[in-house]
């Protein structure tokens, strides 16, 4: 990417946007946007354990192709059993629409990955200024229509792409198990998680916006939602800042108010109570929240996003879906610090890392177990 004054051209999947845009729109987006020039190759350092992803971009319903980083498992799944298909977590990043990559969520993919010998989709899917609402949510649906819908663009092209890439190291091919599907996502890639499991239908909505899993789909469907940003007609600095919070020290993020500034680029604030913009203000009951959904909702004790979560959880036991949810509340940690590496953790919040992801693969394994 490159700037000029007040414009800011993006090469993104589609291809290149010139954009003209605010110059405090324009340095900003270029700082946060410097974490995504790191070459995939050093995820050798930053994920060391592996698999190291393959990056496929798949067709979309629109012009544009979407990236996804694909962690297929170092063993495969014996000859005989090969017609029960590997099942697939489907994974976002955060950053609030407008930062964050797939690369950050390597290690976890990875680890996924191999303790659960699935395939592990992290998707990047587009981001503000150059795209607005609903493009991400556009994104993921098309993704996990990839995954599940034969007729969907991107079903034939990831097969094909994995299983070139498995012969070409001399591997043997696998399957894809379109019913055993997992879903997570961080802040506000658990918007889109969560967004994935529910169908909102008038009156909430003039036109009826259905799940893309089918109510027929066979198993249940595991939703890890990190710390969510489900509720977003508040800006962040906006938001009521939560009691462990009141005396710290503002936050790198907060003293350039880049989410200030950045956030409505992709979310207009006329469209932020859209109940695909804030589903945790929609309909849980009547077949809002699917069937099928089982979901684990991962918070920080240190984190403004933590009662918007609480207030839906309790939503969800009031409209009858209280045996469907679980909730795991962290305390002395913040916002993000699940995806931080290792060498910047204290040890409570190293430990309570640890913990997170063990519990969350042990969660999506105890739903893919009961398979048969």
């Amino acid at each position: 990417m490159y700037f000029r004054r007040n414009t800011f051209t993006v090469v993104h999947a589609g291809g290149t946007i010139l954009m003209s845009l605010p110059w405090s729109v324009t340095w900003r987006k270029a700082l946060v946007s410097v974490p995504r020039l790191v070459p995939d190759v050093l995820l050798q350092f930053t994920s060391p354990e592996g698999p190291q992803p393959l990056v496929i971009k798949l067709p979309s319903r629109g012009k544009h192709l979407i990236p996804v980083y694909v962690f297929i498992p170092p063993s495969m799944l014996p000859a005989a059993d090969a017609f029960v298909g590997l099942p697939v977590l489907i994974d976002f990043h955060g950053g609030g629409f407008v930062l964050g990559s797939c690369q950050e969520q390597a290690p976890f993919c990875a680890k996924f990955c191999r303790e659960l010998r699935c395939v592990a989709i992290s998707v990047d899917y587009r981001l503000g200024p150059y795209a607005q609402f609903p493009s991400a949510l556009e994104d993921a649906e098309d993704v996990v229509n990839a995954v599940i819908r034969p007729e969907a663009p991107g079903y034939a092209e990831l097969r094909q792409n994995i299983n070139d890439f498995l012969t070409s190291k001399s591997r043997s091919t696998v399957q894809l198990d379109s019913t055993r599907v997992a879903l997570s996502g961080f802040s506000s890639g658990g918007n889109l998680a969560l967004n994935l499991v529910l169908s909102i239908n008038p009156p909430q909505l003039s036109e009826p916006w259905p799940c893309p899993f089918p109510l027929e789909h066979s198993n249940e469907i595991p939703v890890l939602m990190y710390y969510a940003a489900i509720d977003l007609r508040k800006l962040p600095s906006e938001r009521e800042i939560v009691a462990a919070l009141k005396d710290a020290p503002k936050g790198f993020a907060e003293t350039l108010k880049l989410e200030s500034h950045l956030v409505p680029t992709y979310l207009p604030r006329e469209k932020s109570g859209h109940l695909r913009a804030s589903p945790g203000l929609a309909e849980i009951k009547n077949g809002g929240l699917h069937t099928r959904a089982r979901c684990l909702v991962i918070l920080a004790e240190k984190d403004n996003l933590t009662p918007q979560n609480e207030i839906w959880v309790q939503k969800a036991i009031n409209e009858g879906r209280g045996n469907d949810i679980r909730l795991d509340k962290y305390l002395g940690v913040v916002h993000g610090y699940t995806q931080f590496p290792d060498s910047w953790l204290d040890e409570h919040t190293l430990h309570a890392k640890i913990e997170t992801h063990n519990k969350a693969v042990d969660f999506v394994r105890g739903w893919w177990g009961r398979v048969g």
